[in-house]
């Protein structure tokens, strides 16, 4: 209330306003909005107001408003915090190759920050390309090495990276143990890392950390429990906090919830959905029995239950969010769609929902519908290279405007030589053309492609055009390393010697 009272009592004082956007700001109000909108209407107003404005669109999901808060301010020489913005808004609406460009010109700008170094080092871990995953792994490690504010994260991100050394998880193991102060995560990275150096003293490790932590505060109980689930330990997890204490905290009780179902004790989960002195939303408690009804194969049920989930979460975005999350996880395509269809009307989830729609009808195998879903992200995201490569793929997998989808591929493939998921679109477009040369052609370069860390509708591709241009021994190498339930039945066509669509060469 103290800030709109502020800012009737003085509408065009700019310190005042300033200062009651960042108290705002810095205290999660929701006027902090507002604030920031009357402060950039004021001629004294600065970069820095719109950079921290533009802060907090992004952390709000606000995608829209940033990008024109952003735009302007990378015309004008950007300093490195706008180039940190405009990663990270092109990291959320998915432009991961443009979030990579923006943070390697931030180092480039400034070679010894450590936050544009580390946000560069977090953004080349998700790529599928391997030296850009060792590159960032070099970056932390350098980052690692120094006393900054950095040095805790750069460890706690290298401590979850895959395929550790053992002298590595030892070093790795020895810093977090000097980081102070103490934290729950730190811990529960250290005992991940003795898991692996002394596989043999699992359970004491269990017992440390549970003697140690289950104490604690609410949110150190409810992380300890979720540890335990994601380490298939569901009978830890009962035993270290028993209904009472679950019932105090509706995180904790949906974390003993989850250990119940993982054990298949699906009356026991009835029981408790049960009690009265259960306060889950409503939403959350039909999710669950749906998911109940489902493990018991009673399909009708469940749906009906998945039904009033979706009806109960309403208008409210958060709810829906969770709805469409856990049918998600539960492999419960339809109601995930419906849930995901809900959300997409908020215009600040959209872009969360057409990737939910997305990412569900991929695992399911529903192409149109994921191609639906793409192509709003596409529209959404005009200047989205991952966008226009996942629409023309999926287009080319349905053997639709091959021409058009082959230039928009090729385009991509001349701008980003280094990118192998344009090139394997560019290459299902040339099979679709019956140009097997051309198809194989994409994928030769200066440097061998490690095809067992590719995606399997990559190797479906490449394959495909081993086979079309008659290499049928390096065919069949390839097409023993792909899990053909990771296809869809598109892709599954494209290496099937039977099918008369597969492609041919010349």
């Amino acid at each position: 209330m103290q800030y709109r009272v502020a800012l009737a009592l003085n509408p065009s004082n700019y310190r005042a306003l300033s200062g009651a956007a960042r108290l705002a700001t810095k205290a999660d109000r929701p006027e902090a909005l507002g604030l920031w909108q009357e402060v950039l209407k004021l001629r004294q107003s600065t970069n820095r107001d719109r950079e921290d404005y533009a802060d907090l669109l992004i952390k709000t999901n606000r995608l829209s408003l940033a990008e024109k808060v952003i735009d302007p301010l990378l015309q004008k020489n950007p300093d490195t915090r706008t180039l940190h913005l405009a990663s990270r808004y092109s990291n959320k609406v998915g432009d991961v190759v443009k979030a990579i460009e923006f943070a390697l010109i931030a180092t480039k700008r400034a070679p010894e920050d450590d936050a544009a170094r580390f946000q560069l080092a977090e953004l080349l871990a998700q790529s599928m390309d391997a030296r850009e995953q060792e590159e960032a792994r070099q970056i932390l490690w350098e980052i690692a090495k120094k006393s900054t504010i950095y040095k805790k994260p750069a460890v706690e991100a290298l401590a979850t990276a895959p395929n550790l050394k053992s002298d590595e998880r030892k070093r790795l193991l020895q810093d977090l143990e000097t980081l102070t102060p103490k934290t729950l995560r730190d811990d529960l990275l250290a005992a991940d890392l003795r898991f692996q150096l002394h596989p043999d003293d699992a359970t004491k490790i269990y017992r440390e950390e549970i003697e140690r932590w289950q104490n604690g505060s609410r949110e150190e109980a409810v992380d300890l429990a979720r540890w335990l689930n994601a380490h298939q330990q569901p009978e830890l997890v009962l035993a270290t906090f028993s209904i009472e204490r679950a019932l105090e905290d509706n995180q904790l009780l949906l974390a003993r919830l989850d250990a119940l179902a993982s054990l298949q004790r699906w009356n026991d989960i009835d029981d408790v959905l049960s009690r009265t002195d259960v306060t889950l939303d409503p939403s959350v408690i039909e999710s669950f029995r749906a998911r109940t009804a489902q493990e018991r194969n009673s399909t009708l049920d469940a749906e009906v239950h998945w039904n009033h989930a979706v009806s109960l979460a309403g208008s409210d975005q958060y709810k829906l969010k969770f709805v469409a999350n856990f049918a998600e996880q539960s492999h419960a395509t339809a109601a995930a769609l419906k849930a995901y269809e809900q959300l997409a009307r908020f215009p600040d989830q959209a872009d969360f929902a057409y990737r939910g729609t997305q990412r569900v009808s991929q695992k399911s195998g529903e192409i149109t519908t994921q191609r639906a879903a793409m192509a709003k992200i596409a529209q959404r995201s005009p200047d989205d290279p991952n966008a226009a490569d996942q629409l023309a793929y999926l287009n080319l997998l349905l053997n639709e405007d091959v021409d058009k989808n082959l230039a928009v591929a090729k385009k991509l493939t001349q701008q980003y030589p280094n990118r192998l998921a344009y090139r394997v679109t560019t290459a299902l477009g040339y099979l679709r053309q019956h140009d097997a040369p051309s198809a194989l052609a994409q994928f030769k370069g200066p440097d061998a492609i490690d095809w067992r860390k590719t995606l399997p509708s990559w190797r479906a591709v490449y394959a495909a055009a081993l086979l079309a241009s008659d290499h049928n021994q390096e065919a069949q190498e390839i097409l023993k390393t792909i899990p053909r339930d990771r296809l869809n039945p598109q892709e599954r066509e494209l290496i099937e010697p039977d099918d008369e669509s597969k492609p041919h060469g010349n």
